[in-house]
């Protein structure tokens, strides 16, 4: 008797010792893990929130002290040529015709022959467009962060290659779709919903990561999720943010004063702001973005910038001021108008998406 109450004593222990470390186990995997990631979430974002609070600061102090001291340049004044040769005047003409909202940047030989602005940047207070006027630049941004990927190649940490797997083993297709495929938009990788809160770099990565659909690779297909992924390719190889990389890289060495990373335009002097609406009443409603909408879009349309600023960000990559014009010539290695490096290639000029950007190619 006093053994078979000792063998279910013994076994009632185990049973008590097995249940209460499931139920040990189940509390750190259903309440105290996720509660840990979800402070660790919470730290980096205030952490990356902070360090772009700051650097938009700085750029804001940098840009109002530029104009005091500004002593005039073509980018930041109005221009249209009086020489007929440049035909800068029917250039206006044309795309005032046409109704265009912008402003226009016209450079001929090295010497800006337009520079104006046409419709308004704020209409509900009649300010008007101008050569100080600053956009989202939208998905011209994936042609800062193709440059940053080839510099990584230039310096040999990264070759176009590598397959995406060997950074994130956890893409399906990772050891089939290589670093080329993704900037000439073949990788066969779109998203299949939108993130719907603000996440850290890391989150916004994992969050695309966690949300592809699969399709033939090889096929191309504009897929800007592709660009949010070499972003994190770009933070994990340099070890630094994103926006920190746009900073040193393009921003400082260009001395750009009027250009910034997204919310960071609702506090500039010279913003425009977003319409839609027909031809006939282009300024019916205002577009509104939300931080989530700003934040989703890391590596790929965040960014915003004057026409003349966004010159001298193209100029840079053409020229071989950023990387060499071979490694450039290799980016962007289309001349039929595909898409490669973050933009179309012709034979002898390149369109930029979302703004009506083309440029001559000087390489």
């Amino acid at each position: 008797m006093k053994r078979t109450n000792l063998k279910v004593g013994l076994i009632s222990l185990l049973l008590g010792v097995l249940l209460g470390g499931m139920i040990s186990f189940g509390g750190y995997k259903l309440i105290i893990s996720p509660r840990n990631a979800r402070q660790a979430e919470q730290q980096k974002q205030r952490y990356e929130a902070m360090l772009s609070s700051q650097r938009a600061e700085d750029q804001r102090l940098i840009n109002q002290n530029a104009q005091k001291n500004h002593k005039g340049n073509d980018l930041n004044q109005s221009v249209l040529s009086e020489n007929p040769d440049d035909k800068a005047d029917k250039l206006l003409d044309t795309v005032a015709r046409a109704r265009y909202i912008g402003t226009v940047l016209a450079v001929k030989d090295g010497k800006v022959i337009l520079n104006q602005g046409l419709g308004d940047a704020i209409h509900e207070q009649n300010v008007a467009n101008g050569p100080n006027t600053q956009y989202q630049i939208g998905s011209i941004q994936k042609s800062l962060t193709a440059v940053l990927i080839m510099r990584l190649v230039q310096q040999g940490k990264l070759k176009l290659s590598d397959h995406i797997g060997k950074f994130y083993p956890q893409i399906k297709t990772g050891n089939q779709v290589t670093i080329r495929n993704m900037l000439d938009m073949r990788s066969g990788l779109m998203l299949n919903t939108t993130q719907t809160k603000v996440l850290s770099d890391d989150a916004i990565v994992k969050f695309a990561i966690n949300h592809l659909n699969y399709s033939k690779v090889g096929t191309a297909s504009y897929s800007p999720v592709n660009y949010v992924i070499l972003a994190g390719v770009v933070e994990k190889l340099t070890k630094q943010l994103y926006s920190q990389q746009i900073q040193d890289i393009f921003v400082r060495p260009l001395k750009l004063i009027h250009t910034g990373f997204m919310p960071g335009l609702l506090k500039e002097r010279d913003r425009a702001l977003g319409y839609s609406g027909p031809m006939t009443a282009p300024y019916q409603l205002i577009v509104s973005w939300n931080p989530v909408m700003w934040n989703r879009e890391l590596g790929t349309g965040n960014l915003y910038a004057t026409a003349g600023d966004l010159f001298l960000l193209q100029q840079a990559m053409v020229q071989g001021k950023i990387i060499s014009s071979s490694s450039m010539a290799t980016l962007r290695h289309t001349d039929d108008g595909r898409y490669s490096g973050g933009v179309y290639n012709y034979k002898s000029f390149l369109s930029l998406t979302a703004l009506s950007v083309v440029m001559k190619r000087q390489w």
